[in-house]
């Protein structure tokens, strides 16, 4: 579907382009349509929007249903951080608006996640609402704990804006009929599988930048360079203002799966992203995640070479993320970032203004990993249990559709008016003093608002159907707050001023497109194939010596014991059966390399289309 749609629409546009350049200086007096095509379209125009609004209609408006009878959804969320009743300012929204609350479920808190889902799953009742991998979606609905809502979700508008997606995901799942509709894809937008309007890559090195000037600041060819500087920072600022202790790196165990996680976004360094016993590159390659030319196993050693010279922060092994998050990050005690939203931690305009705000440092030696962004989704979804009765489905529906919606988003990528941020005359937004410091330290919310700490009233669900990169058409700004016209104003404090001079750029991104550092790859989202039995038995094996070796080798005490184990390691999974994991995941991966390589095509093909109406345009001027 995917495939015929795009074709047909570069197939038009060159139509129209062809029809429109057989005018050119003829003396034609047509005028080019009023819109420029520069301005970015609001949701409800034709990127499958329109076409889905129809849809809606044709199948009718969305149930009504009754909010008199407070009803508690259940969600097993793959997601989540924190396990319980939705509480605080969100929790209020959603009991005010619907009567509801939400009872999360979370695997990677409860101690030993796959446990949780096999016994969930076993019990035919995973949840009302499941967030999970497309891999264990597709696993659910063979098992038939996942619902078809496709008879009814072409009456919910918001939903449906996303037709397109939606029925492709739907439509790539094994067993899964014309017309059913299992899956609703994470983190979708409007935007095309090239896309990336961000201002910073998911991963890349950044530190203060008061203290990275204070240092002179010194140009990085190589992440030996990098780790050089952090222990001259780390050795003349070694203490955060308040006296205590600070560390470069800090890392954390409780987000480890098949490798750990802390290594696998530094592999986005070498051009490179995990999944599981493979790494893909944004060359469209796949290795081995053992392979020792691969980005894992620089990671590593790029960690280990870090301990060596005393810049691990020692509770690194042990300490969960709450405790690397509030104990450390918020307080700058950690003076290496490499998550983009790690830089929310400490970033704000008055720190900014004081020039500490965390900033890019340029290695030169580096080529970045980055996704576009998640137009198809991002690798996991949101289904209904295929055990709720009709009255909770519907209610259900009504939320999914609300959380795909403009008000709903503004709630959870924005928060709350008049608290957060404020809506300036031309109906655009801008952070309140509130809204600028809420990741930062222990906002406490007014009673009336729901009460409590803000970080705790947040959307504990931690996923979204439709992502921040969304336009708002409320707005015609995008939901992310850090791209809001008044945002990027507030934030031309003395660091990004300083730091564009220096380096020649607005930001990060623009600056390794210039140096030819970013590798920009297709977002693209389809089910892969689940683990047999046999293949699961092995992943789970190679987990746990990878996860346990990989720890082991951070803090190894020398280099020849770094090797030693890192060669033990790659025997000992040989033993388990490596080889055919990895062959195994080389084929499953290959699909989404296959993907990438369409989307880009077809991508270059709509924008050669793009540029030759373009040209049209330019002679009818």
């Amino acid at each position: 579907m995917r495939r015929k749609r795009l074709a047909s629409l570069a197939l038009a546009a060159v139509m129209t382009a062809s029809v429109v350049l057989a005018g050119c200086g003829q003396g034609e007096t047509t005028q080019a349509p009023a819109s420029s095509g520069t301005e970015p379209a609001a949701a409800g125009t034709e990127s499958g929007t329109e076409a889905g609004t129809e849809a809606a209609a044709s199948q009718g408006a969305a149930p009504v249903v009754s909010h008199d009878t407070e009803m508690t959804i259940e969600i097993y969320d793959k997601a989540a951080n924190y396990q319980g009743i939705q509480a605080g300012w969100f929790g209020k929204v959603l009991k005010d608006k619907f009567n509801i609350q939400l009872n999360i479920i979370a695997p990677q808190v409860s101690g030993d996640a796959n446990s949780l889902y096999q016994t969930r799953s076993a019990s035919g009742n995973l949840g009302d609402i499941v967030i999970i991998d497309n891999s264990e979606m597709q696993d659910c609905v063979e098992a038939g704990l996942i619902m078809d809502i496709g008879d009814i979700i072409g009456s919910y508008e918001n939903l449906t804006k996303y037709k397109e997606q939606i029925d492709l995901f739907n439509g790539t799942m094994n067993g899964v009929e014309a017309g059913s509709v299992y899956a609703i894809p994470c983190n979708m937008n409007s935007n095309g599988p090239t896309a990336f309007v961000g201002t910073e890559v998911a991963s890349a090195p950044r530190v203060p930048w008061d203290l990275y000037e204070g240092l002179g600041c010194p140009e990085l060819k190589t992440t030996d360079d990098l780790l050089n500087m952090l222990k001259d920072m780390q050795d003349k600022y070694p203490t955060n203002a308040a006296g205590d202790k600070a560390f470069a790196i800090t890392m954390w165990k409780d987000w480890d799966g098949t490798s750990i996680e802390n290594a696998n976004l530094l592999t986005n360094w070498f051009g490179q992203q995990v999944k599981e016993s493979v790494l893909l590159g944004n060359d469209n390659t796949i290795m081995p995640l053992t392979d020792k030319n691969g980005g894992y196993y620089k990671a590593l050693k790029f960690f280990f070479k870090a301990n060596q010279m005393g810049l691990v922060d020692p509770d690194a092994a042990t300490q969960d993320w709450t405790t690397a998050c509030d104990s450390k990050m918020k307080q700058k005690r950690v003076y290496l970032f490499w998550y983009n939203w790690q830089n929310g931690f400490w970033n704000t305009p008055e720190h900014g203004q004081n020039r500490e705000n965390y900033m890019y440092v340029p290695v030169e030696e580096l080529n970045f990993f980055q996704t576009a962004d998640s137009y198809y989704g991002d690798g996991r979804v949101w289904g209904v249990g295929s055990q709720v009765d009709e009255e909770k489905k519907l209610r259900i529906m009504e939320l999914l559709d609300w959380l795909a919606s403009p008000e709903g988003l503004t709630y959870q990528h924005n928060s709350l008016e008049g608290f957060i941020y404020t809506v300036n005359d031309d109906g655009t937004y801008t952070l309140t003093k509130e809204g600028q410091d809420r990741f930062t330290g222990d906002l406490q919310v007014p009673e009336e608002l729901g009460g409590g700490s803000w970080s705790d009233g947040n959307n504990q669900i931690n996923q979204w159907i439709v992502g921040s990169a969304e336009m708002n058409p409320v707005t015609g700004e995008y939901f992310e707050a850090n791209l809001w016209s008044s945002t990027i104003e507030m934030n031309q404090t003395a660091t990004i001023n300083e730091w564009s001079e220096k380096f020649g750029a607005k930001n990060e991104v623009e600056y390794m497109r210039n140096k030819g550092q970013l590798g920009m790859v297709a977002n693209v989202n389809i089910p892969l194939g689940s683990d047999s039995t046999d293949i699961a038995l092995v992943r789970s094996q190679c987990k746990s010596v990878v996860c346990d070796a990989s720890w082991r080798m951070v803090f190894a005490a020398d280099e020849a014991q770094f090797d030693q184990m890192w060669d033990d390691m790659c025997t000992q999974l040989e033993g388990f059966g490596w080889n055919d994991l990895v062959a195994f995941d080389t084929e499953k991966y290959q699909a989404v390399i296959d993907a990438r390589k369409a989307a880009d095509r077809k991508s270059t093909r709509l924008n050669s289309s793009h540029q030759a109406i373009s040209y049209a345009v330019f002679c009818l001027k």
